[in-house]
C-alpha cells in the first residue's frame, strides 16, 4: 500500500515524505512521468486487490459462490472421497440433478465428472452444457 501512495504522491506532483508540491521543474511533472506513475500506482493497486482475493478461505469462497448464484462447491477441486461417492451415487442411481444438489456442483460439474470418469457419454454430458 506504501508503494502505490507513494506513486500516487509522486504523479500528483507531491513530495510523498513532506506532502509539499514538487518544484515546477522537477521531472514528475513531465506528462510521460506522470503518466506512468499514475500506471504503475494502479498496477500495484490492482496487484493488491489480486492478493486479497487470493486470501479467502474455502468456506469463504462457499458463501461467495452462493452469494454470487453459483453452487457452494463451484470451482472446488474434486477430492478422492468425493470422486468415490459420486460413483456410487450415480451406478446406485441418483439422477444428475439430484447429485448436483448432494455436492453442491452444477449440473453441467457434476456430468462433466461423470463423463471424465467414463460413467457417461460425451453425448450425454453435452445435454447439460
Amino acid at each position: 500500500m506504501q508503494t502505490y501512495l507513494t506513486l500516487r504522491a509522486l504523479a500528483r506532483g507531491i513530495n510523498p515524505e513532506t506532502g509539499e508540491f514538487l518544484n515546477h521543474t522537477s521531472l514528475v511533472h513531465s506528462p510521460e512521468t506522470i503518466r506512468m506513475l499514475f500506471a504503475l500506482a494502479g498496477e500495484f493497486h490492482a496487484e493488491r486487490e489480486r492478493v486479497k482475493k487470493a486470501k479467502l478461505s474455502p468456506e469463504e469462497r462457499r458463501q461467495k459462490n452462493i452469494a454470487e448464484g453459483r453452487p457452494a462447491n463451484f470451482n472446488f477441486p474434486w477430492s478422492e472421497e468425493d470422486r468415490k461417492l459420486l460413483e456410487e451415487g450415480y451406478s446406485g442411481g441418483k439422477t444428475i440433478e439430484a447429485l448436483s444438489v448432494a455436492f453442491g456442483r452444477s449440473l453441467r460439474g457434476i456430468a462433466v465428472r461423470l463423463e471424465k470418469m467414463e460413467l457417461i457419454t460425451e453425448e450425454q454430458a453435452a445435454v447439460y452444457s
